[in-house]
Parts: structure tokens; sequence; C-alpha cells
């Protein structure tokens, strides 16, 4: 037997040690634990005092509270998906570290509502985040193959990114600049004026969402860096046309999914809960040093990650459940659409309403999590576990279309896709988001070599074959 065969049999051996599966999903709870730990000490210490006027204010709840949250937030790291077999476990993982887990506990600190009705809040969280999970107990559907050359899908690629991205330079000519985060807003507010009356925010989406995400992601998969940088100038067209950070860090954020998937010697489960933890940790130690100025690049970081990334998600859950339980729920007439058949009950996007109310100013727009903005709003806690369905639907559709694939390059394509789910409304991403773009581009996009579990019981089943 040669040295080659001799160390592929270890690997085998390990793949189907029953031990090292228990000892990798401990090693995940222990860093779900240490996480939520980094998450608090990070609330109270730097978030409250920095950001208590802005809703992030702290009423420690009774131990039995605070208890609960703990208990729920670990419970998901038992079922969690420790390698990547379907590209949207790649946003269920997303959506569980910056929505499910935040909303576990700013809702208690928040203290807008009763503890007791927070609890069945987060319960009901927890709930619908296993029924979005259950889209990995089913088969994938077998779609029919798309006859597409490869030249073909690419030049018309090239020719729908072109369009959009001419679209932009036209429309926002003599006014494109690359501005510091702290005057985003003078950039959003010209951008509010060139886009009015028009549908040039779908270009900007879709660009942003979709067609340069996909880029990024293809490029690297495939070591192609003209193709990577393409994407990355495309994200700085739309962040110098529109001033949304979200363009910019997505450069850094399919990088680091990039450097999350390659690879096979550890679960991208473990790795992801490692460079979290790091990176949590290592800006909590940075946040000593951290001076009163706004726009140092440590404060930028530090309000970003910290603040936009993995809090203001429980805080819009706090939000909209208290809003939506003294207001009247939308039952889905926020989408243009339904509110042609349901009337639309507020003069402002609900965002907008929610917003404002809360912050004291008129154009302050609260994005957030889909089972905040699709589901309480429109129908309160039965909304999200309406809404769990839909996502688990459309999970399913991604993972079908995305089967002729290796998984590792459609969670990269998606990555910034996964990322915007868990800050705008499913309903959005779907459509004007590019989610529903990417769902077609994988679907055409001839057929490479595919990892994709195309069986039911992806969790726990093929997930254990893959770690």
């Amino acid at each position: 037997m040669t040295e080659l065969q001799s160390m592929s049999n270890v690997g085998l051996k390990k793949l189907n040690d029953p031990r090292g599966h228990l000892r990798q999903r401990v090693l995940l709870v222990g860093g779900i634990l240490v996480y939520i730990a980094c998450f608090q000490w990070m609330y109270v210490h730097w978030l409250y005092p920095t950001f208590g006027y802005s809703g992030f204010d702290y009423n420690p709840p009774r131990v039995a509270y605070l208890a609960l949250a703990w208990i729920l937030s670990v419970l998901p790291s038992l079922w969690m998906p420790m390698a990547i077999a379907r590209p949207s476990q790649l946003a269920y993982w997303v959506l569980y570290l910056v929505a499910i887990i935040p909303s576990a506990f700013v809702p208690f600190y928040a203290g807008l509502d009763n503890p007791s009705e927070i609890a069945i809040v987060v319960v009901v969280l927890v709930v619908g985040f296993a029924i979005t999970g259950l889209s990995y107990s089913f088969p994938l559907l077998k779609l029919p193959t798309a006859i597409l050359r490869r030249a073909h899908f690419w030049q018309g690629f090239a020719l729908l990114a072109g369009a959009l991205a001419v679209a932009v330079i036209v429309a926002f000519r003599g006014q494109l600049q690359i501005s510091s985060f702290a005057d985003v807003y003078d950039v959003r507010s010209a951008a509010d004026d060139v886009m009015e009356g028009n549908r040039l925010n779908y270009a900007l989406m879709w660009l942003s969402g979709a067609i340069d995400p996909f880029m990024m992601g293809w490029g690297l998969y495939h070591k192609r860096p003209l193709l990577f940088l393409a994407g990355a100038m495309g994200q700085l067209l739309v962040y110098s046309s529109l001033g949304t950070k979200g363009s910019v860090i997505s450069i850094l954020f399919v990088l680091a999914i990039y450097l999350l998937v390659r690879g096979t010697r550890f679960p991208v489960a473990l790795k992801l809960m490692g460079g979290v933890v790091g990176l949590l940790a290592a800006l909590l130690m940075a946040s000593v040093f951290v001076s009163d100025e706004q726009e140092s690049l440590l404060w930028i970081a530090l309000s970003v990650i910290f603040m936009r990334t993995f809090a203001i998600n429980g805080l819009m859950t706090a939000w909209y459940y208290n809003f939506f339980q003294i207001n009247p729920q939308t039952h889905l007439s926020h989408l243009n659409g339904v509110n042609l058949f349901i009337p639309y009950r507020y003069a402002n996007p609900v965002g907008i309403e929610v917003g404002s109310y809360y912050s004291g100013f008129a154009t302050t727009d609260a994005n957030g999590h889909f089972w905040a903005t699709d589901g309480l709003a429109s129908f309160g806690l039965p909304g999200i576990l309406l809404v769990s369905v839909f996502c688990a639907l459309v999970f399913w559709i991604l993972d079908s279309a995305a089967r002729r694939h290796d998984p590792k390059l459609a969670a990269l394509v998606i990555s910034y896709a996964a990322y915007n789910l868990a800050n705008i409304g499913i309903f959005t991403t779907f459509l004007s988001g590019g989610l529903g773009l990417l769902i077609l581009l994988l679907y055409f996009m001839p057929g490479e070599r595919s990892g994709v579990s195309a069986s039911s019981r992806v969790l726990p089943t093929a997930v254990r074959s893959t770690a």
C-alpha cells in the first residue's frame, strides 16, 4: 500500500468515526457558548454605553429569562450543519449568528415589552428557525436541464452586467464619489434625487446583490483575479452612487467566505465559529483603546461589526414586535403587488414608520431580518412561522437550481445575498435584492462538478458524511 493510499484510508476512518463527529459537535457548541459570552460583554460594555441613545438600552432581565435566552441561543447548535452540503446552508448559518442569537438577548435588554412576552417571541423565533431548516429534510427538485452553451451564458451575463453598469454611470454622471463612511448620508440624499420617479434602484440592487457578488465568487473559486476585480469595482461603483456601506463590506465578506469554504481539513462550521469568535475577541480588546473620535478607522470598524452586523437585528426584533403590538399589522400590504388587493395603511414604507417612531428622526429606515419585516409586521407571532415556511421553500428552490454545481461555488456566489437576507425582507431580497436573479444564474450556468446533496435528510445524515 502506498503512503498516499494509507493517508486516504486514515482520512476515511476519521470521516466515519462517530466519536470524531461527537467531538466536532461538542467543539461547535463550545464555540457558540464563547460567541454568546463575547456578544453579551460587547453589548454591556461597549454597545450600550456608545449607542444607548439609539435604542440599545440595558435593562438586565431576571436570571430565569437570561437562562432561557442562553438555552434557546445554544439549542440550534445541536442541529446546525457542520459542512456546506447545500449552498443555502451558508445563509442558514448567517441567520443563526446575526439574527437568532441577537434576538434572544437584545429584546430583553431593550425593555420595550414585558419579559414574559419577549420570552414567547424568542421561543417562536427559534421554532421558526427550525422550520426553515426543515428544507434540508426534502430531496431536491429534479429540474429540467437548461440547454445553454457556456459561451452563450457568459455573453448574456456580460450584456446584462454591462447594461446595468452603464445605466448607473449615465444616471450618476458628474456626482460619482468615493466618500468616507461618515459622509455616506450626503451621498444617499443626492442619490434619492437622481432615482426619484424611475426604476434605477433595481439596477443598483441587482448589481450589488447579484451581478457583482457572482463575479467575485466565481473569480475566487476559479482563481480568475480579473473577474474578482471586476466584481469589486462594480461594488465600488454602487458605493460611489448610492453610499451603501454594504456594497464595500461585501468585498471583504466574499473574501472571508472564500477562505472559509476552501479546503477540507476542518469542518466549515468550526472554521466559521473560530473566525467569528476570533474577530469579536480581537475587537473587544481593541475597543479599550478606541477614542471618542467617530471618524477614526477603529471606531468605524467597531460600529459596523458590533452594532450594524451583530446587534442590530436583535433591536429590530424588539422594535417590530413592540410597534405592531400597538399599531395595525400590514398583512403583507407593504409589498408591491399585494398592496393592489390589501390597502397599505401607512404613509411611509414600513421601515421608515418603525425607524422614525423609535429614533425620533423622520428619515430613519429600520431595516431588519425577514422574521421582523415580513413576519412580525404582517401577522405578528404567527407571521414568524408563516414566513419561515416561505424561507424554507426559497432555500429548497435555490439548492435545487444549484444542484449541478459545487456547493462551495454556489455558496460563494450567493454569499452576499445571504448577508442581505439577514438585513432586509425575504420578498425584497428575492425580487429586487438579487436572490431570485442568482437562482436563475445558477440554473442556467453550464454545469460543473457538483457536490450538492440532492437527497433528503441533509440534517444530520448528509452533513455528517461530509463533515
